[in-house]
């Protein structure tokens, strides 16, 4: 059977398994690779933020990039993969579980050092090392965001861009903790909740996620950026994302439809954009 066969249409699928033990790790890069080159993002859960990464740098796949809190690697490799070169990643994971993605990065093609550990505080890169930071699902679990920020400042190029995608506090439904509304309460609620309900305690919870509403992230970004533009109107309205969406779909067709309609539409998206994820662009 040709590998042109055995490729699958969802990277994110491929890549899961990439991860099990015993997977051939030759055989299922081949079908990443396929599947991307076929495809690109369209199906991923990646996609919106790679339309807006191809946007931002106008296809130059020279771009340096960091991927600030790269978690497993997924979005990084997906990056590679399609022809950006100088692509790295930065996490708070121990040095030898970051070994391991780079051995797994190593093992799909890419020998050069990627993957780095940090200790939360300063980044392992000198200043201006890159054009474009990407930050998505990252936000909502730094407590010292205003370091954060400053970090991305310090190591931005001086016209350089960051990308931040991330949950607010008003977003109803918590992907992390699995329960509508509770972490709009006060704290004493929010644990009794999560201390009944999670088998992870409060305490726990509390390490994991700083949940903050639009307004606090504004607060840093304007001290140390000079330009905040939203994305979330756009990338909510035009819904690129349906094919990976993971809720109720009839629903959030339903949505996209009144948001297209003429002027109450656009009312509609801003008024709904508060209770989305958010899409911010920053420029130094």
């Amino acid at each position: 059977m040709s590998l042109n066969n055995m490729a699958r249409e969802n990277p994110d699928e491929i890549w899961k398994e990439m991860h099990l033990k015993g997977k051939d790790i030759t055989l299922l890069t081949n079908e990443l690779k396929l599947s991307l080159k076929k495809n690109g993002l369209r199906l991923s859960k990646l996609y919106t933020i790679y339309e807006y990464i191809a946007k931002i740098t106008n296809g130059d796949t020279s771009v340096r990039i960091l991927d600030f809190g790269c978690g497993g690697g997924r979005m990084l490799t997906y990056l590679r993969i399609l022809g950006y070169h100088h692509v790295v990643g930065v996490d708070i994971i121990p040095k030898p579980s970051m070994d391991e993605i780079n051995l797994l990065h190593k093992k799909i093609g890419f020998n050069e050092r990627a993957f780095y550990s940090y200790d939360g505080i300063l980044l392992p890169f000198n200043d201006a090392s890159f054009d474009l930071i990407i930050s998505q699902q990252v936000l909502e679990h730094v407590h010292n965001v205003e370091q954060y920020f400053s970090e991305c400042n310090r190591v931005l190029s001086s016209k350089g861009k960051a990308l931040f995608d991330f949950p607010n506090r008003l977003v109803p439904f918590d992907t992390h903790t699995q329960m509508w509304l509770v972490h709009y309460f006060p704290h004493t609620v929010r644990s009794y909740f999560y201390n009944k309900y999670r088998n992870d305690s409060a305490l726990v919870f509390d390490r994991k996620l700083n949940l903050q509403p639009i307004w606090f992230y504004r607060k840093y970004l304007k001290k140390i950026f000079n330009t905040t533009i939203s994305l979330t109107e756009d990338r909510i309205s035009k819904f690129n994302y349906k094919d990976s969406y993971e809720g109720n779909i009839k629903i959030r067709l339903l949505v996209h439809r009144l948001m297209i309609i003429p002027f109450l539409g656009r009312i509609l998206t801003r008024t709904l954009s508060m209770f989305f994820n958010t899409t911010l662009l920053v420029s130094k």
